[in-house]
């Protein structure tokens, strides 16, 4: 049913339960596992340099390989890319044919997701793709 599932990562605690799952669903249909961390281009601080957060996403996508590998999956592909999130998502997914799409929800309030929504709200609206949300 699925031959490849993305989730998206941003390094952060709340992703691993979406991890899991998209880690378990591939195994489950021999699926590939793509991992994607967004680095927000729009967001850079003062005194942040691209190559340390190219670095920080690094890390977040090789953590998803190793998750998987210990699961016995080994079919995964990593990426990290520069742009807004929501859009980056859509454009990996729809370039590399992605079945299903398992993204974390954040929880707590900031000013972006109250004006424009969650990522994965804007994520699941704007694509025919399935998208699983766990929280």
């Amino acid at each position: 049913m699925y031959g490849d599932i993305l989730v998206p990562t941003d390094g952060r605690e709340s992703t691993r339960r979406a991890i899991e799952e998209a880690i378990e669903l591939a195994a489950v249909h021999g699926a590939t596992v793509h991992a994607l961390y967004v680095i927000n281009s729009a967001a850079i601080a003062p005194g942040i340099d691209f190559e340390d957060l190219e670095e920080i996403g690094q890390q977040a996508v090789d953590h998803v390989a190793e998750l998987a590998a210990e699961e016995g999956v080994t079919d995964v592909e990593t990426m990290v890319t520069h742009g807004l999130r929501p859009q980056a998502i859509l454009k990996y997914a729809d370039e590399h044919d992605v079945d299903l799409i398992v993204m974390g929800r954040h929880r707590g309030i900031d000013v972006d997701r109250l004006f424009r929504g969650s990522v994965s709200d804007r994520v699941s609206e704007d694509t025919s793709i399935p998208v699983l949300v766990v929280e």
